[in-house]
């Protein structure tokens, strides 16, 4: 059995000097109760509080990665009062998201992120690339322009941006099959890549057991069909006559969403060339 992942030393201090000028005391003690932080309730000033029941959460529970989320949540939801009488960003504002900051930092320096609705996760022998990192460490020019032109066409261009996600993930999926020495046709569809890819992966709703996995690996599907759709029904792909631009609704949002649906499945991929 592990030993469970303890809230790093350095989180503690800066939780310490940062909490005494965002809680009463009685808000301390509420907070941390209600984030599951163990009985007895340290005495002492507010910041030997925040630290003391800190180290006391280590040393007395099963998860204290778990209490320090849903101690982080709140944080991370708290904004200036009264915020909408400042005229543009206030001191206190700004401090407020410095403070935010830091503490982001802090965690990413302990290999920890936060998740919004109060998960830490830890980041440890296994960490998880961003695609931009990864494409830059394998040095995947292809999909590395094909990313700059969704992003740069959002606003402008929509459909077109539309078409780039797609070509993103085509990139993607050939740079992995190249990697893994598949073969794969010059006419192939961002379908009959995925299907190759996935099959080497072993991402197919049929390689699991699990009914939630079988989920996961049906939705990844989806993306890419719904995406391959995308492109070749909306986008600027095969041209548009101009009754078929006034018909088409594709706004910036949605272009958005396709792009960070299909970075979120090359992100995935580009780590399995590892």
């Amino acid at each position: 059995m592990h030993p469970p992942e303890r809230i790093p030393t350095p989180i503690i201090g800066l939780l310490s000097q940062i909490f005494p000028d965002r809680y009463t005391v009685a808000g301390l003690t509420s907070l941390f109760q209600m984030s599951g932080a163990p009985d007895p309730v340290p005495e002492g000033s507010k910041s030997v509080k925040v630290q003391s029941w800190l180290r006391q959460t280590n040393q007395l529970t099963s998860e204290p990665l778990r209490v320090l989320g849903a101690i982080l949540d709140d944080f991370f939801s708290m904004e200036v009062e009264n915020r909408s009488y400042w005229s543009g960003e206030s001191e206190q504002v700004q401090k407020l998201d410095a403070e935010k900051q830091r503490v982001r930092e802090a965690l990413s320096a302990n290999g920890l992120t936060f998740i919004p609705g109060g998960t830490i996760t830890k980041g440890g022998a296994v960490p998880t690339l961003s695609l931009d990192e990864n494409v830059k460490k394998h040095g995947l020019a292809s999909v590395d322009i094909e990313i700059k032109r969704a992003f740069t066409m959002i606003e402008q261009d929509p459909h077109q941006a539309a078409q780039y996600a797609g070509n993103v993930l085509e990139a993607t999926l050939k740079a992995y099959l190249d990697h893994k020495k598949v073969t794969y046709k010059s006419g192939d569809t961002l379908g009959d890549l995925w299907k190759l890819s996935a099959e080497q992966i072993g991402l197919r709703a049929a390689d699991w057991d699990n009914k939630d996995l079988k989920k996961i690996a049906s939705g990844l599907h989806s993306i890419v069909d719904g995406i391959a759709h995308l492109r070749n029904n909306k986008s600027g792909a095969h041209g548009r006559s101009e009754e078929q631009r006034q018909n088409i609704t594709i706004k910036p949002r949605h272009a958005r969403l396709a792009i960070h649906s299909a970075h979120t499945v090359a992100a995935y991929v580009l780590e399995l060339i590892e």
